[in-house]
């Protein structure tokens, strides 16, 4: 593998949460890991699993699992903890953390009356008007 290809902390960060879920042979491809037998443990509070990459990509992996950037996920298939793919955990940390805000402090469209102002999640819901139906217009 050449040097300029291999990874910092912020390419492969900026590479795994552009993707809804990046593969493990998709992060050896684009970063050209030519190894095939690389296989390094990453571990996150007592739990480990085996990821295929070497051990600089994978204790970048490992610290980015332990921030709480990314997930793991593992083969169903092998009865071993071995990672078969990556995703991002920004849209779980949007809802729990960002309480309807964007990281900018800004409210989204989805989230705002039709005046513009944010809307108060205390208010009251607004009753919907229920539907007549065929038995009551028959009458």
């Amino acid at each position: 593998m050449s040097s300029s290809k291999r990874p910092s902390t912020s390419s492969l960060r900026r590479f795994l949460t552009s993707r809804p879920y990046v593969h493990v042979a998709e992060i050896r491809r684009r970063f050209e890991i030519d190894d095939p037998d690389c296989m390094c443990r990453v571990e996150r509070g007592g739990e480990s699993m085996f990821v295929g990459l070497p051990e600089r990509e994978a204790m970048k992996v490992q610290d980015l699992w332990l921030r709480g950037e990314i997930g793991l996920e593992r083969s169903v298939e092998v009865h071993a903890p071995v990672v078969v793919g990556v995703y991002p955990m920004r849209i779980a940390r949007y809802i729990v953390d960002g309480n309807g805000q964007h990281a900018n402090g800004r409210v989204p469209a989805s989230h705002q009356r039709p005046n513009g102002q944010p809307a108060d999640a205390r208010e009251e819901p607004q009753p919907t008007p229920r539907s007549l139906g065929p038995a009551a217009t028959a009458r």
